[in-house]
This record gives C-alpha cells, structure tokens and sequence, in this order.
C-alpha cells in the first residue's frame, strides 16, 4: 500500500515521528509525503529550507518526500489540500493518513460533505458579508445546518484541514481511503509541553539549542544542528523586514489585486497598511479587520512580496518536484514516472524541459527560493533551486 502525508515538517518534531510509525504500523508499504516548500499556511517562510527539512523526513522513516509549490502551501486551507491531495492522487498514492484531534472517521466524512452544500455556502456569504471571518462562519454555518458535533471539528485547524483533505479526497471518489490518527501530545500551536511532547509552534518559539532537542528525533535534531551551525537555522521572515515594506510600497495599488484575493477591501487595507507601518508587526495589525485572520492576512503579504499571481494555484500544481528519498523510493519514482500524467522533477535539467503553466510555477518558485536565501541569519546564495537535486538517504 502507497501512503501519503501532507506536512509542513516545520520543524519535524516527535509527533510527526509517532504520525509517520503508525502509518507504517497500519500497512503501509511506502509512505509519500507532499510537503510544504521555503512558505507555509501561516503565511511565513519556513524555519529551514525545503530541502533539509525534507532529508529529515526520510531519515526518520518517510521514503519520498515532495514539495508542494508556494502558491500552493502559501494559500488557504482549501487551495492548501486541493494542491496536496492533487499531487498524492497523482503519484498513485492508495491512503491519505493525516494527524487530527478527533479520529472519528464517519463524522470527518460527515462533516466534509457537510462543508459541500449549497445550503451552507449561502449561510458562509450572508456570515462573511457582515464582517465575520471565514473560518467562523463556516464553523457557524455547519454548526446550525449539521449539529455541534460537526462544528465542534471546525475549531481546530488540524480537523479543519483533514476535513478540507477529505473534501478532495470525495471529488477523487476516495473519501473511504483515509487513515485519521489523533494527535499525539499537546494540541496544533499550543504552548503546552506534555509528555515529551510540543508543538511545532511552540518549538519554533524556543531559541534554537534551547530545548530543540527534547521535542525532535536526534537524527532530525543533528541535521538541523548542522544548519544552525552554517547560520542558515532558523530563517525569519522579520530579517527581510525592510525588503518587504519597500517591496509592498513599490506595487502600484491597482496591481494588487494580481496578488491578494479579495473580497471586502483586503488589497486596499493592505496598501494602505504598507504606506504607514514602520515594522511587519504594525503592517499586519493595521490591515487586519474582523473579516480577516492574522494568518490570511500575513499570507497576502507574502504573496505580494514574492510575486505570486493569485490564479496561479487554481487547480493542482502542474508537476511533481521530488525534494528526497530513500532508496526504496527511488524504486517507486521510477515506476510512477511511468504512470502519472504530470512531469516527475527530480533535477534542474528536467524542469527546463516544462512549458505552459509548469514552466511559470518553476520559475516563480525559483524566484521564491531565491528571497527565502535572505531570510536566515547568514544571507545564502541565489540558484538553490536550480542547484539542488533529490537529497537521497541511504
């Protein structure tokens, strides 16, 4: 059985350890994870490149690792999952595992096909046009239409998205292909430490060196030891503070709306946000409003910054970059390849060879990874896209 993950790894921690063994405990003979690339849902870059954090999955039990392009991971939960689901469906990938609260497989599914009708897309509008932000009011709307215990679901972003991966999963006539794990330890960016356990957040609030090392597996731990020690660990994006303002400032107002998706004024708020804020704290404040989340809005910024055309993730990405492996996965990119109707990358010289829509995603993520080099405590040279090959764990 072909099992796939959707991840962040950001950093991998213990509880993705314990996600990734219970995977293989339940049958799984590959286990495939499309992970988040240098930007994630939060609407910040990563605390390690794609790479490294790729390479750690592997050594700790994941046999291919794939990246999942910026438009995508820097997006919202749905363009998130439909991205990310596209590409394990593409791959051939037969079970989607996934961490959640509540493991209760019929009121996920119940849920999800909850979240698809009409009925409570009209509730979302009539909640979002009165100023209440997305989430909520999907929360509110499935609530009212479906129970509390559905709603219930939805105030967690880990159910939130398993729902969401379920909702693709449904369109592919696959929602019965899941393989739900509760979360071990303390809940998704709680502060909590329990048991040995943190989350990612809350890791990432620590100086690194400072604890890192009781919530990771000690060979994730090293190869993030080694980086740390380079000055590429951990990356901000507050270290290109500057960069971003003046980037934001320099973008004609009626060109915003090639980047933010807007439905009440966001790109207006954000503009104005830009022309006043004297520190990417005070530019999120100032654009934020009740119809927005701090992390949409953050996300918007990003994309600005990066250039990243907003049609851009409609639909899947239009090919599969491989970041890592294991020789046993090497086996099976070679049978895939075979099969899948997208392009395999697993080099530079193969990306070179995408044309349309392929050909605009790599090079806009090139550019992407280019301003994610300036992001850690040592800038770091430009073309890591273009220079990186599959990291290949022996």
């Amino acid at each position: 059985m072909i099992a796939g993950i959707v991840c962040e790894y950001n950093p991998f921690h213990r509880g993705h350890l314990y996600h990734i063994k219970k995977t293989r405990e339940a049958g799984a003979d590959f286990i495939v994870c499309v992970m988040s690339g240098n930007f994630v849902q939060r609407g910040e870059c990563a605390v390690a490149d794609k790479w490294l954090r790729a390479k750690a999955a592997v050594m700790c039990g994941a046999d291919i690792v794939i990246d999942l392009p910026t438009p995508w991971s820097c997006s919202s939960a749905e363009t998130f999952a439909r991205g990310s689901v596209g590409l394990l469906m593409n791959f051939g990938v037969e079970m989607l595992s996934f961490g959640c609260e509540n493991s209760n497989t019929d009121l996920l599914i119940k849920c999800a096909r909850a979240a698809q009708e009409r009925a409570v897309a009209d509730i979302i509008k009539n909640e979002t046009a009165k100023g209440t932000a997305f989430p909520a009011a999907k929360q509110k709307a499935i609530g009212e239409l479906y129970g509390t215990d559905c709603a219930e679901l939805l105030a967690s972003p880990n159910n939130t998205l398993a729902i969401e991966y379920i909702s693709r999963l449904i369109k592919y006539g696959k929602e019965r292909d899941i393989l739900p794990i509760k979360r071990q330890g303390t809940h998704h960016d709680s502060d909590e430490i329990k048991e040995g356990y943190a989350s990612a957040s809350k890791i990432r609030s620590l100086p690194f060196g400072e604890k890192w090392s009781d919530f990771m597996p000690e060979k994730a731990y090293a190869l993030y030891s080694q980086s740390s020690e380079a000055g590429y660990l951990p990356c901000c994006v507050n270290n290109c503070e500057r960069a971003i303002i003046s980037k934001l400032r320099s973008i004609p107002k009626e060109e915003y709306s090639l980047y933010v998706t807007d439905e009440t004024g966001l790109a207006s708020r954000i503009y104005e946000a830009a022309k006043a804020a004297d520190s990417l704290d005070s530019l999120y404040d100032k654009a934020k409003s009740k119809n927005y989340t701090m992390a949409r809005v953050r996300r918007e910024v990003i994309n600005l910054y990066l250039g990243i055309n907003k049609q851009w993730s409609e639909g899947i990405p239009p090919y599969i970059k491989i970041l890592a492996a294991n020789e046993r996965g090497l086996s099976l990119i070679a049978k895939v390849k075979e099969n899948t109707a997208l392009p395999v990358i697993t080099k530079h010289s193969e990306a070179q060879r995408l044309s349309g829509k392929g050909k605009e995603i790599y090079e806009a993520e090139c550019r992407s990874t280019d301003l994610f080099s300036l992001m850690s405590e040592k800038i770091r040279a430009c073309n890591l896209e273009e220079t990186h090959s599959v990291q290949i764990v022996r």
